[in-house]
C-alpha cells in the first residue's frame, strides 16, 4: 500500500492531480479512518494506464470510459496501449528521420534520397512525378528512360546529387550562373541525362532547364539544395545550350 505522497514521488503525478482523479472517479484509492488515502498495487497499475492514455492524447472522460470496459482487464488495456504506442512510435521515427535529413541537407552534409530529392529527374518514384514528366517530355521518352534506369538508381542519384550540390555551392560562392564553372557542370548534367535517361538533344535539354522552374514539383525538389537553385541551374543550362549551338 502506498500513501499519496509516495505515489506522487514514484509516478511524477502531483498530489493535486491525484486528488482530482479521485474527485472525478477516475482513480479512487482506499480511504482509512484516519483520512489517509492508500493506493494498492492494482491502483498503481491503473495509474500507469491512465498516464499511457494521457500521453496518447485521450481526454480524462474518455480514459474513464476505457477503463470501465471489459471489466477493466489490465492485460487487455495494456495490449491496446501497446498497439497505440507502436503506431505513435512509427510516426515519431518518420518525423525524426525527416527532420534529421532536412537538417543535414541544409548543412550540405548529406544527399537526400531519390524519393525526397530526385523524383523529377529519375521519373520513377510515383505517379505524380511520372505524369508530370510525361506531360513535359512525352510518354515514349519517359518509358525508355525508366527502362534504362532499372538497377542503377543509386548511381543515378549520386550523380545528380554531386552536380546539384556543386551548382548550389557555386551560387553560394557568388559565381554567376553563366560562369565557366557552371558551363562545365551543365555539360556534366547533360551527359548524365544522356547516359541514364534518353538521347537528350540540346533543344530538349533547354526545355528540361525551363521545366525546373516552370513545374513546381521539379522546382521544389531543386530548391531543397538552396533557395533559387532551380532558377540558377535553368540559367546555366540556357547559356550552355546557347554556347553549344553557336559552336555547332
Amino acid at each position: 500500500m502506498y500513501l499519496i505522497k509516495t505515489v506522487s514521488k514514484i509516478s511524477g503525478v502531483s498530489v493535486r492531480t491525484l486528488h482530482h482523479y479521485d474527485e472525478i472517479g477516475l482513480l479512487s484509492p482506499q480511504k482509512q479512518e484516519n483520512g489517509y488515502r492508500y493506493y494498492s498495487e492494482e491502483d498503481m497499475s491503473f495509474l500507469q494506464m491512465i498516464l499511457f492514455y494521457k500521453y496518447l492524447g485521450f481526454p480524462l472522460k474518455k480514459i474513464k470510459e476505457l477503463l470501465k470496459q471489459k471489466d477493466s482487464e489490465i492485460l487487455e488495456h495494456l495490449r491496446m496501449q501497446l498497439n497505440l504506442m507502436q503506431k505513435e512510435k512509427q510516426k515519431l521515427i518518420t518525423l525524426i528521420d525527416t527532420l534529421e535529413k532536412t537538417i543535414a541537407s541544409q548543412e550540405r552534409r548529406i544527399a537526400m534520397s531519390t524519393r525526397e530529392k530526385f523524383n523529377g529527374f529519375t521519373f520513377q518514384d510515383n505517379r505524380k512525378y511520372k505524369q508530370a514528366a510525361i506531360d513535359m517530355y512525352g510518354e515514349e521518352v519517359i518509358e525508355k528512360a525508366m527502362e534504362k534506369q532499372k538497377g542503377k538508381e543509386r548511381e543515378i542519384t549520386d550523380g545528380f546529387n554531386k552536380i546539384f550540390f556543386a551548382f548550389s555551392g557555386n551560387m553560394s560562392n557568388g559565381l554567376r550562373a553563366i560562369s565557366k564553372e557552371n558551363m562545365d557542370l551543365a555539360e556534366k548534367l547533360h551527359n548524365h541525362l544522356c547516359k541514364y535517361s534518353f538521347d537528350c538533344q540540346t533543344d530538349v535539354f533547354s526545355r528540361i532547364g525551363y521545366g525546373y522552374v516552370q513545374n513546381m514539383e521539379f522546382k521544389n525538389n531543386l530548391d531543397k539544395f538552396g533557395k533559387r537553385t532551380a532558377q540558377y541551374v535553368c540559367d546555366a543550362i540556357q547559356q550552355y545550350v546557347k554556347e553549344k549551338e553557336d559552336r555547332e
